[in-house]
């Protein structure tokens, strides 16, 4: 090979590895981790800093960060965040009645990225700060208000009163007042029980009143109301009173009840053969239960053979019931009469109906 070739091949060969350091030098560089870093801080709230006050923050950071949250002065409260979209993290934190947040104090947020943690203090908004003030900003954001409200809401007006004794005469109607002088009745809050039961579904609610209706039986009953206001205190109301027998159905000067309640005259009754009959009369009235068959042969009836003869007493309502059992197989088309008799002092009334058993 000529001396001048040798000399170039060489250079070539010495001077190659220098030139792809150059080229791989800018791209080294490019490759290198951004500095994390946090941008921005936002808060917001729906009631300014009053208990149950809902806060929502929101942070802009350098994206998919481990963890982030913002720490709220020296309150003790902190905000866990997470990202909702690349670089944005959201949170929010409800006010509660012991918290002392202190507007006048720096948030920190915070920000991890693998084992690097970095933070950055922000200052409360301007309304915010007028509430440590004593003042009302001038343009506060709708969502702000300064009001504190600590102040539980009121139930008035109760219907029935305390105490009364309504007669048994339709549906009873119970019913209260709510009202509420800070942050207003949270309607989705009212709950309505009746001897412990929940009936809200069934209450409405119309302006600043809950009512419900239903037909009673005479009995002692426990009305119970609960109600709380947007800011989270709440208020619970408990009456009672009596629902008593109608005197036009149930007093001296009115008829004497009795009535089979699950069987109209001439009903089919089961093919089992039991019979379990239930009515209403007066109070603690005893009533007297007869029955007796008449078997169904070849389609004409046999001859009549007693059943029962049971004498039980109505409860505090008039509510009674009887379970009554044939002897032997039923058998399809028995016919049974059934005679009630129920007495009360000198007070007497009957009832008669009759009852066919089911063919097959």
């Amino acid at each position: 090979m000529p001396r001048q070739a040798l000399r170039s091949t060489l250079a070539a060969m010495l001077l190659a590895p220098m030139a792809a350091a150059f080229v791989a030098q800018p791209v080294h560089a490019q490759t290198r981790a951004a500095q994390p870093a946090i941008s921005k801080m936002t808060i917001n709230s729906d009631a300014g800093l009053s208990p149950g006050a809902t806060l929502r923050v929101q942070v802009v950071a350098t994206p998919n960060a481990r963890s982030a949250s913002v720490t709220l002065g020296d309150s003790g409260v902190t905000v866990p965040l997470h990202q909702q979209a690349p670089g944005t993290y959201n949170g929010s934190y409800v006010v509660r009645r012991a918290d002392r947040i202190d507007p006048m104090q720096l948030m920190t947020a915070r920000v991890a990225y693998g084992e690097r943690g970095i933070s950055r203090q922000f200052n409360f908004p301007a309304g915010f700060q007028a509430l440590a003030m004593g003042n009302a900003p001038q343009r506060a954001p709708a969502e702000q208000r300064v009001a504190r409200d600590e102040r539980s809401p009121d139930i008035t007006d109760l219907t029935p009163g305390n105490g009364d004794r309504l007669a048994d005469n339709g549906r009873t109607r119970i019913s209260a007042r709510l009202s509420d002088q800070g942050s207003g009745i949270d309607r989705d809050s009212v709950r309505v029980r009746i001897n412990g039961r929940d009936v809200s579904d069934e209450a409405r609610i119309a302006g600043d009143e809950v009512r419900y209706r239903a037909d009673l039986a005479p009995g002692r009953y426990t009305a119970e109301v609960f109600v709380r206001d947007r800011a989270g205190n709440s208020t619970r109301k408990a009456w009672t009173f009596d629902v008593t027998p109608d005197q036009d159905r149930y007093g001296a000067a009115g008829p004497f009840p009795l009535q089979v309640t699950n069987y109209e005259d001439n009903a089919v009754v089961d093919a089992n053969g039991s019979l379990a009959i239930h009515g209403r009369t007066a109070p603690f009235a005893n009533v007297r239960v007869e029955v007796q068959s008449v078997a169904n042969a070849g389609g004409v009836l046999g001859v009549t053979q007693p059943v029962a003869d049971q004498t039980v007493q109505a409860d505090r309502a008039g509510r009674f019931g009887v379970l009554i059992t044939p002897r032997g197989l039923p058998v399809p088309g028995t016919r049974y009469d059934v005679h009630l008799t129920a007495t009360s002092g000198d007070r007497t009334a009957e009832e008669r109906l009759t009852l066919v058993q089911r063919q097959g």
